[in-house]
């Protein structure tokens, strides 16, 4: 059986990149493992691969989720796993992704919450439309400090499912989030490479694809989901998207909404940046390289793990 070799990294580290040229070379295909680029619709913002380069070998889990849908970490990772099963027999497949979460989800396993007491679910919904989001994210504070400290307060979809969950389990989401599949071994071959671009080499990357965001449509895009209701979307709270929303309706000015982008970005990477340097696993490549140099050294890498 194949690998599954795994590229993770900050958001505009050069991934996507890599990936493609890797596939190329090893007659590979390509699994999304970025949680907002399985979703239709989004595709400037995400910086989804182009409909050229999704034609040009095997994209799989791109365009799987209707606008107002919601995909968790454990529907991506049953997802995930039927993909690899079908794939790795017949070639590697190289995942590329920057959410940590979901990675961690297809890697170590995903608590398992059950369907919760629609009673319960729907006192929730309606003490939400009561109080609000910031409002339900201090009832959430001191449920679940740990995992409140976590999420914007501005979330509603993930303040409202942590809130179910603890009043249908009577567990915190802090405690089944670390109850992974203690000792489950992913059961595939797995290889992983990171690219860390250092801060000075990411935010000018970050710098040109906002700006080329915003020239090819962002906002377009943005404007045609919320003319046909999805405001409330949660995929649009997500980096890029939530500004571009704020600007639609006045609150941030054209002028300010690219350096808010990037600000934005480069928060993000940070933390992504930190996700990824705990996994001791992860086979770093340096962050300078150009993509030829860095194929010729994830291809060391591959060869050698073969």
């Amino acid at each position: 059986m194949h690998h599954f070799v795994l590229i993770v990294g900050p958001t505009a580290s050069g991934k996507s990149a890599l990936a493609l040229e890797l596939a190329k070379h090893y007659g590979g295909a390509i699994l999304n493992c970025d949680s907002l680029q399985t979703y239709q619709r989004l595709d400037i913002g995400t910086a989804k691969p182009s409909l050229k380069e999704r034609k040009s070998l095997p994209h799989l889990l791109f365009d799987v989720i209707k606008p107002g849908d919601v995909l968790t970490a454990g529907d991506f990772r049953r997802m995930a796993l039927e993909v690899l099963e079908h794939e790795l027999p017949q070639r590697p497949v190289f995942g590329v992704g920057g959410s940590g979460f979901y990675i961690q989800a297809l890697e170590k396993g995903m608590f398992d919450v059950p369907k919760p007491d629609p009673k319960i679910e729907a006192e929730v919904r309606a003490e939400a439309e009561r109080k609000g989001p910031q409002e339900m994210h201090a009832v959430l504070q001191k449920l679940d400090p740990d995992y409140a400290g976590k999420i914007s307060p501005n979330d509603a979809y993930r303040i409202l499912r942590a809130i179910i969950i603890i009043r249908d389990s009577g567990k915190k989401v802090s405690e089944l989030q670390h109850e992974f599949q203690k000792g489950s071994k992913f059961p595939f071959p797995l290889l992983k490479l990171g690219l860390m671009p250092t801060r000075e080499e990411l935010l000018p990357r970050v710098q040109k694809r906002t700006d080329e965001m915003i020239s090819s449509g962002l906002l377009s895009e943005v404007q045609a989901l919320l003319d046909e209701g999805y405001a409330d979307w949660p995929p649009l709270q997500s980096v890029g998207y939530k500004e571009a929303c704020a600007h639609l309706r006045g609150d941030v000015s054209q002028t300010a909404l690219a350096p808010l982008i990037v600000e934005k970005t480069m928060q993000l990477s940070k933390k992504q940046r930190t996700w990824f340097k705990r996994d001791s696993e992860i086979h770093w490549l340096a962050g300078h390289l150009s993509v030829e140099d860095a194929v010729a050294e994830a291809g060391k890498i591959i060869d050698s793990a073969r």
